[in-house]
């Protein structure tokens, strides 16, 4: 079985609002990381019946600030698929013209049961 379920989620995007920053204007880090579980949730839905567990967060890079009104991008990619566990990658991005801004990157797993991923002939 390919991973094409979780390949057809759609990114999401939101503006940094003005209750979401600290007194530098910047967004606040627990604002982000609740987002990236909030899409990390989301773009594991195919899934939903076989997961047994709540997102658990195993690598996160804060790597730049994201500031009032700056219009933010959230994506992700499967890591790791098995009968076992998901792993998903998230990143989160601010497109300047032509270039991409990566503001942070995250890696969910889940625990997953039951989860068949070869069909008998």
């Amino acid at each position: 079985m390919k991973n094409s379920k979780l390949n057809t989620i759609k990114n999401t995007e939101f503006i940094v609002a003005v209750d979401q920053i600290n007194n530098s204007r910047a967004l606040l880090p627990f604002v982000l990381f609740k987002k990236m579980e909030s899409y990390s949730l989301y773009a594991t839905l195919p899934y939903k019946e076989f997961i047994s567990s709540k997102p658990n967060l195993t690598k996160l890079e804060i790597l730049k600030n994201a500031f009032l009104n700056d219009k933010l991008q959230i994506k992700s990619h499967l890591k790791k698929l098995n009968e076992k566990e998901i792993h998903l990658s998230v990143q989160v991005v601010k497109e300047l013209n032509d270039c991409t801004d990566i503001i942070c990157k995250a890696t969910f797993s889940f625990t997953v049961n039951g989860l068949n991923l070869y069909k008998a002939s």
